[in-house]
This record gives C-alpha cells, structure tokens and sequence, in this order.
C-alpha cells in the first residue's frame, strides 16, 4: 500500500473547530462542549489509508470488506459510492474540534450532526510529550473517523439509518492501524496542532504500535459501541481513559466485559500466572532427590522461588495476607507441555527425576486426526455433530437440491451463505462467488456444473457434545480445568483453575499455527511452518495444525537468566529491606548446602533491619557475602542455561533442514514476543475466546448453563480454522481477520515469501545467542 508523503492531502484545508470559545449545543438534551479558541488539529491521515486501500482493491473487494466492517444492512451501491467519492477526492471530510473538557469521561467522540471529531484539549498536549499518548490520539482521530464514516454511509450515500452492530470506528482503526510499519518507517507524522499560528507536528513511533493495538482496538473492545445521545465515543467508557483506568491488552480486561470485577480478575490471572511460573520445575532444573547438589535445585526449593515471586507480583492485592495467592507444590506443579499446548516430539521420560513428570512422547501424540491437527492438542472431534464443510458443486446441481440433501430450505443455505434469501442477490453472488455460469430454464437463477470456480457451497455443521478426548491432550487439560472452575463457582479456587484453562486456551492462538492457517484459509498466503502440501491460499484444510517443540525449555531459560541475573543487583542492598532478590538468594544457599551461610545472613536481615537502618554498612556487607557464596550457584544456573539455549538453536537448524517435518521449535513458532508480524492478531483473538468462554462459565455459575456448555464454548475454539463455522460463535474470528488483511498487505507478503522461515530463525537464533552470551557471563562469574 503506498502512502502519500505527507499527512496532510495537497491542497487540503485545515479542519478547525469553531473560531471563539463558544458552549456548542446543535441538539436540544445532547451533550455540550466547549470549543477551544485559536486552536485547531489538522489530519488526513485515515482518509489517506482509505484511499490506498480504495486503489488497491477492486470493487467487490471493496464492497465485501466494508460490509464486514459496517454491516450487510447498507445497500452495496452506497458502499461503491463511498468508493468512487474516497478515489476521486471528494469524500465529505469531518471537522476536527478540540473542546476543553473529556466528553463524559471520554477523550475523544463523533457528533453525526455536525459530522464533528471531538477532541479533548488535554488528549492532545499529552501527545505531544508521549509516544503512548500520541498512539492514543492517532487511535482516537481513526475510530471516530470509522464512525463519520458509518454516518455517511446511513444518512448521506443511503437512508438506512441506525448504526452498525459492532464498533465500526474500533474496527476500522484495527484494520488501518499499521500507518506505514511495513514500509520501514520508525516515525510517523500524523496530525498537526496549531497554536497561535504556530503548527506543531505530531508524531508516533513504531515501537510502541503493538502495545497500542491491544490497548485500544482489542477484540472486546470493537465489541463494544459507547454512544450516549448524538455522540459516540472513543473506547468503550470505563473511567476517566487517564493512563492506568483502562487498557485491553490482557485477559483481565476481557474478562471485565464479562462481568469480572477486578478482584476476581487478579483471581482468575493467578490461576493462569501460575502455569507460566509452573515451566521453571522441569527436568532440566530439578534435582532428583538424593543427587549431589551440583545436578540441579530441589522442587520444594523452586517451589519456594516461586512463592517469592508471587508475593512480589499480588503485593497490593486485597487477598494478599489470606491464602489466595499462596505458591505450593500442589498449585505450582511442574512443567506439562499441554498445559501450554507444546509439542511433545523429543520429551523423554522425566519421572525417575520426580513421579509428576510425564513419560516420553508416544508416536500417536504426533499423529494427525480428523480435526486436522495433531492428537497432542486435540484428539477427539465432536459427538453427534457435524462440522461446517465446503461442498465441490456437480453438474445437475443446485442450491435447491444441495439444502435439500443436507436437512435444509434452499432459504437457510442462501443465508448461511450469502446472508441473504432475495433471489436476485442470490443470483448475482451464485455467479460473483462461486462462478455459476450456466443459468435456469427462465433465466433468473443458476444451475451447478462441475466447471464452476470455485464451485463451493458451504454447508453448516450441526452442533454435537466433545467426543472422550485422550488423556495427554491439550484439550482434556483444559476442559477439566474448566469443570473444576464450574464445580467450585465463585470462589478463589474456582477462578484460580478458570485461570488455568484460560492459559491453555490464550496459547492456542499464540503457540500454535492456527493464525497462518486462518490467514490462508481467508486466501492469504503466508509460511504455515508445515508442508505445504499443494495446499494454496483460499484453502487450508490439507495443511496440519501443529505447535513448536521444546516450548518449556524456552520458557525456563528465560525464567531462569532473569532469577539469576535479579540476584545480582546492586539495588537489592537497600539498609532495613529484604528485597526478593535476596530471599531468592537465601532460599538457594539452603538449597546448595550452604546452611550456615544462610542462617547467618536470613538472621541478621529478618532480626536486624532496624539496626541496619543505623548502621547501613551492615546491610551491603550482608548482601556482599551472599553474594560471594552464590558465585557456585552462578556457574550452575549459567550452564543450565547455556545449554538449554544452545541445544533450542540446533533444533531450528534441524527443522530447517528438513522440509517434511511438521515439527517446528517453539521459539520459530511462537508469536508471545511483541516483534513477530501476527503478535497482535493472535492476541486479539484469544482476548475475543476469552470473553466468550467467559461470559458462559459466569451463567454457569449463576445457574443458567451447565459445565458441558462452558466446555462446547471452548471447544469451538480450539478448532482447525478450515472447520470453523462461518456464521457459529467462533464464526466473529473468520471476520476478524478479514478486516485485518487489506490493512497489512505488506506483512503478508513478507509472512508468505520463502525466506520468511529463514529470516525469522535468524532472529530467534539471535535472542539465543544473547541469552548464551549472557549466561556465559554468569559461569564466569561464578568461577572467579
């Protein structure tokens, strides 16, 4: 997509506000503002991207985008209108208006009426100063342009009236929201504020565009559409918007829109933070018992670290001083890689180091079902039900006899189609999109012939009940999670083992290949780490869902260097405190045998603090000696480390080197780290099955909804995206990523080319090299 050099169109006039500091009311019991005078706020840039997605589409692309965005409910001749007006420059612009005060708690909102952006004055300064801000602001000027947009589109290009179901405004930011990333650029000029005569240029930086999309243009957030009379309003209302009020980026933000108050949202993260923290107790790192100390660290101790840890992380909760957030062995556990859905391929068995580890990898784990994915994420499909398919027309054919031959009226398979049952629009899309050429008797209709392209017919599944599901899958962890969470209702425990299936379900999206394969499902190609298979973009049913290998030994390196690394700061030495550092420290003396040590040095810090804030010298002086008997302890981290790290590297190689694996690492899969092109994605889509899931199991708790119907919730997500019914609850993904595609162009040319593998390995090999240098300097450290 090329963009113009400049936010602001050649020629275009600057968009003010009213010239005096006037209260505006153009409607009698709608809000009122007040205009800021002798400012003004100039931007084009949304209308820009419009316009470069205009010129690359055709028409019908055109059309069946917006229709997503907006809604089927606006004829199609005012979608090619808008069209026509956004190519040749003459589309009605909004006014941007900069009022005083925020609008009802909002920073910013769109008054239909006046066809007005309204911005607070506050939002704007802020930009200046703060690249985070200034994402909001960008944010901001492109929702509520989405909004002037559906405006338009209902009372100007056509009279439909109403407004669009979702947040059209949230929508079209998400679809538009790469602004020039993929282009190369690192800053982008979006707006100018002019002051006194004096323009000021407003810019973001590209580093900080992931953490704007989940913060602002997140799944539950296009979900819902704040209006409040004539306005409608940027986010969707939860407090003032000042910075640390509101925010989508996590699972507890999904989950408030399911009704989850704070409280029970750091419950319910617990849960899932605990199966993160669980990946430090592997065979990698613990210690069989009775082994000499030098092979590794005891479970009860890792389990003690952790423990530490958590205090440090639910420090301000309210249920801090209460058993809630306690660590033990129980609620830790140890590392199981389908509690995070990763491959099992090379796992051996680990149970002589301790009973709850799992045995080695069987063969059928590997093996690829019927779901079109492998056994180890899930290996039971649907009882009593049937999954949506596509249907290859044959010649004699027609809608008619297909809905027939399936328990439907040709009426249900139109609209599960087409969204429609008028006979003229079915016709024109029987020949726009399934290439019908061969027409009826009379003319006004369409008869199948196998020449038809593409000549598929989608035909909708039929509900069932999860078939018994394998005791090493994925799937079985979670959702007996999840009936345990049911069982124990709103209570600590139950929120804590919601916790744990929601961490199973979030790293679906992130650690599998369900985002590639769902992109190439929409007819976007991009790598699918899998052979391919003669698999093409439009259909990605041959090609297997799979995840990366060695995700836990990943997960504890990095857990790992930071423990080890956090142990060594200076600022641990603090005169009167015990920072966790130092707990950690001691718990490890203990652990290596070094008792007499630790006696000494938890002595003087747990009885002497006041003392030391007399006499500091003792504080550093206790902090030196640890230090100086934790240098053993280094060395051994260091090596675990290293090796870990060193041995994720070569198994990339291998992967590489072998094109019919469908066993990629982890590191090369996953998309946790905020660099990878479809981080953002596959977060907005977990968020999205989070907040579904969520609001089932809260009607579970309340009586209206059985453990089963949570479980089947769940299930249709954690589904091959060639099974996914377009129109079911999971169907809003298929949408979701749709709306993303024209916006990113560029990424996915770059995701779909054949040196995508290979440059994204070479980055992954890069970060392991970092973390071998920088375990390399603790065993040397440890050896002075």
């Amino acid at each position: 997509m090329s963009l113009p050099p400049k936010v602001l169109s050649k020629g275009s006039s600057p968009r003010l506000g009213p010239p005096r500091n006037t209260v505006v009311s153009l409607l009698r019991n709608t809000p009122s503002w007040v205009a800021v005078e002798g400012e003004a706020l100039q931007s084009s840039l949304a209308q820009d991207e419009l316009r470069s997605l205009a010129e690359s589409m055709t028409s019908e692309e055109w059309v069946s985008w917006l229709r997503l965005i907006f809604g089927e409910d606006i004829p199609r001749t005012a979608y090619q209108r808008l069209r026509a007006e956004v190519l040749n420059g003459s589309l009605p612009s909004p006014r941007l208006v900069i009022v005083h005060e925020e609008l009802n708690g909002h920073s910013a909102a769109y008054h239909g009426q006046s066809r007005s952006i309204l911005v607070s004055r506050a939002l704007v300064l802020r930009a200046r100063q703060d690249n985070e801000e200034a994402w909001k602001l960008l944010v901001c000027l492109t929702e509520e342009f989405g909004h002037h947009l559906d405006h338009l589109l209902r009372t100007h290009y056509a009279a439909v009236g109403g407004d669009a179901h979702l947040d059209e405004g949230a929508r079209l930011a998400y679809a538009l929201i790469d602004f020039g990333y993929d282009r190369g650029q690192q800053r982008r000029e979006f707006a100018r504020y002019i002051q006194a005569e004096s323009p000021v240029a407003l810019e973001v930086e590209f580093g900080g565009m992931t953490a704007a999309v989940r913060r602002f243009v997140s799944a539950p957030e296009q979900w819902d559409d704040g209006r409040a009379g004539g306005l409608e309003y940027f986010g969707a209302g939860r407090g003032s918007e000042r910075p640390g009020s509101f925010g989508h980026e996590s699972i507890e933000d999904a989950l408030q829109e399911a009704g989850f108050s704070r409280q029970a949202r750091t419950a319910v993260y617990f849960g899932n933070w605990l199966r993160d923290h669980s990946q430090l107790v592997d065979p990698k790192l613990v210690r069989k018992k009775g082994a000499p100390v030098t092979t590794g660290l005891s479970r009860e101790s890792i389990t003690r670290i952790v423990e530490v840890m958590a205090r440090e992380k639910f420090s301000n909760e309210d249920l801090s001083n209460t058993s809630s957030f306690r660590v033990d062995i129980q609620r830790l556990g140890v590392y199981r890689n389908e509690e995070h859905i990763d491959n099992p391929n090379g796992i051996t068995d680990a149970r002589a180091i301790d009973p709850a580890f799992r045995g080695a990898c069987r063969t059928e784990e590997l093996a690829v079902n019927s779901l079109r994915m492998k056994n180890f994420i899930r290996s039971g499909g649907v009882a009593g039900g049937r999954p949506p398919r596509a249907h290859r027309v044959r010649d004699g054919e027609s809608l008619d006899s297909i809905a027939r031959a399936h328990g439907l009226t040709w009426q249900e398979l139109a609209r599960y189609n087409f969204g429609t049952d008028v006979k003229d629009e079915v016709s024109r899309q029987l020949a726009t999109k399934v290439g019908c050429r061969k027409k009826t008797f009379d003319g006004r209709s369409y008869i199948f012939t196998s020449q038809d392209s593409p000549g598929l017919i989608q035909i909708p599944g039929v509900s069932g009940s999860p078939a018994q599901e394998a005791s090493y899958s994925a799937f079985h962890y979670m959702s007996t999670q999840l009936r345990i969470a049911v069982k124990h209702g709103r209570s600590t425990d139950g929120y804590r083992h919601f916790g744990h299936a929601l961490h199973t379900l979030e790293d679906f999206f992130s650690h599998t290949n369900f985002v590639e394969l769902m992109l190439i499902q929409l007819g976007a190609w991009v790598e699918p780490w899998v052979p391919t298979q003669g698999a093409k973009a439009g259909n990605a049913a041959a090609l297997t869902l799979t995840s990366g290998q060695f995700g836990g030994l990943d997960t504890l390196a990095s857990l790992t260097l930071g423990i080890a690394e956090s142990m060594q700061k200076e600022q641990e030495c603090i005169a009167g405190e015990m920072k966790s550092g130092t707990r950690i420290a001691l718990i490890l003396l203990e652990d290596q045998g070094y008792t007499e040590i630790r006696d000494a040095m938890g002595g003087l810090l747990e009885r002497l603090h006041d003392l030391e804030k007399s006499y500091p010298t003792l504080a550093t002086l206790s902090c030196e000696t640890v230090g100086l008997a934790l240098r053993a302890l280094k060395a051994l981290l260091g090596g675990i480390i290293h090796s870990v790290a060193s041995a994720l590297d070569d198994a990339q190689t291998a992967f590489l080197s072998d094109p019919s694996s469908t066993n990629p690492t982890h590191t090369q899969l996953a998309k946790d780290h905020d660099d990878h092109p479809l981080h953002s994605l596959a977060a907005n889509l977990a968020a999205g099955a989070v907040l579904d899931v969520g609001k089932v199991i809260q009607r579970a708790w309340s009586g209206r909804a059985t453990a089963d119907e949570v479980v089947l919730t769940a299930s249709r997500y954690v589904l091959h995206p060639a099974l996914i019914d377009p129109k079911g609850s999971a169907g809003w993904m298929r949408d979701h990523v749709q709306v993303w595609i024209p916006g990113h162009r560029a990424a996915i040319t770059r995701l779909g080319s054949k040196s995508w593998m290979t440059e994204w390995t070479k980055q992954s090999s890069q970060r392991l090299q970092t973390m071998m240098k920088r375990a390399h300097r603790l065993m040397k450290q440890g050896g002075r």
